[in-house]
């Protein structure tokens, strides 16, 4: 999941666009796709400065409370839709070679179970209460996701014009779920924390086990738009692995990421943009916006070549899971550990960071610079791994 095994920038055979099976067969590949190495690093950097903050953070950088979105918002659909934009060149070969049976299918499987179990982990970390010990989190979202788009990309071999209907189907059938079926007890159309089917789901299977008391803000449910979100990728890297020219590429990748947000504000209006519910709105728009993003680090990276700038951000697209991992362990052991604070008072190592810098810069000042300090520290670690050419793959 952290990086793609090659990739190809113009003129290898298209992957069918049309009725054809979306996998079939295309020529090996020679050189990675940098500008979505660049792309998930600029991702991972993101994610990991909006989550280090020790104290209060910048109106507008973090989550919005409920409906709406800010920038740590943009993070996780960017991530997910950037797992599947890797796809299509991972399984290049298997594809050229007609291996996408059931010991393909295995072998993700494994991988995802590996993913998930590695999240489950983290949750518990470092004191591990198992009678409510969560079960849901970022990396159990990707991984179910990833499995299911494996299986219709590559076991199925479905085509682009069947995986762009799928896509549609989900929406619309999420959206008329959760407007207008009634919710045993809440009845329809409730789209606060308690309530809603994604809700109601969670606490019939994994009662107890929530990120929050009562609701989980990775529902089960809401792996199914989520999956919308990582096919949206999946279409993007199929196209991009096309023979199409350059301008051609870069033109339809804007146009459809321009009408996706267009799409996604729209449907808004009825049903909200919310990353906890994962709306319908929510993967118009963030899909959209992740193909925008795509297409500029495409064409400043690949096609105009311009890469002096992009170093910190391969150094985490390379390693992308193994900086989220190691980044929530880290944050989690300075948490679980204590000492002495301004007033005397036991505070952990993790806000006594933010309180020293505080001192000199405020309380959001300071958590900001600790959260930049926190991502320049892992940018050296990961930087250690990157000049070595080692990549930690789940």
């Amino acid at each position: 999941m952290g990086n793609h095994d090659a990739t190809a920038i113009a003129d290898t055979p298209a992957a069918s666009t049309s009725g054809q099976p979306a996998a079939q067969a295309v020529a090996p590949v020679k050189e990675r796709l940098q500008s979505l190495d660049v792309f998930r690093g600029f991702t991972l950097l993101g994610m990991v400065l909006v989550n280090s903050h020790p104290g209060p953070i910048l109106p507008g950088l973090g989550h919005a409370s409920w409906n709406g979105w800010g920038f740590a918002d943009l993070i996780f659909p960017f991530f997910v839709f950037i797992v599947g934009v890797a796809m299509p060149y991972s399984f290049a070969a298997k594809l050229e070679r007609g291996d996408t049976g059931s010991k393909t299918l295995l072998q993700v499987l494994r991988r995802c179970v590996l993913l998930f179990a590695v999240g489950v982990f983290l949750n518990g970390y470092p004191s591990f209460d198992w009678p409510t010990l969560r079960v849901m989190n970022v990396l159990q979202r990707i991984a179910i996701c990833y499995f299911l788009a494996t299986i219709l990309y590559v076991y199925l071999r479905l085509s682009v014009r069947t995986i762009v209907s799928l896509c549609g189907a989900i929406l619309v059938g999420y959206y008329i779920l959760m407007i207008f079926v009634p919710v045993p007890g809440h009845g329809a159309g409730v789209l606060e924390p308690v309530g809603n089917w994604g809700n109601y789901i969670d606490r019939l299977v994994m009662p107890n086990r929530l990120g929050r008391k009562t609701w989980e803000s990775k529902s089960l449910l809401g792996c199914l738009p989520a999956l919308v979100t990582m096919l949206m990728g999946l279409l993007s890297g199929i196209y991009l692995r096309t023979a199409a020219p350059a301008f051609e590429k870069l033109t339809n990748l804007f146009f459809y990421g321009a009408a996706a947000m267009a799409a996604g504000i729209i449907w808004s209006g009825w049903f909200p943009i919310n990353q906890h519910l994962w709306t319908s709105s929510l993967v118009l728009f963030m899909g959209g916006v992740a193909l925008t993003g795509l297409a500029a680090c495409y064409y400043i990276v690949d096609v105009k070549k311009v890469t002096w700038w992009t170093p910190p951000f391969l150094v985490y697209g390379v390693n992308s899971v193994a900086v989220w991992i190691f980044s929530q362990l880290s944050m989690k052991t300075l948490t679980a550990m204590e000492t002495a604070g301004a007033d005397g008072s036991a505070v952990s190592l993790w806000k006594a960071g933010g309180e020293a810098l505080a001192t000199h810069l405020g309380p959001m000042g300071g958590s900001l610079a600790f959260a930049v300090l926190f991502n320049v520290f892992w940018l050296g670690m990961m930087s250690i791994l990157y000049w070595r050419r080692i990549y930690i793959k789940f």
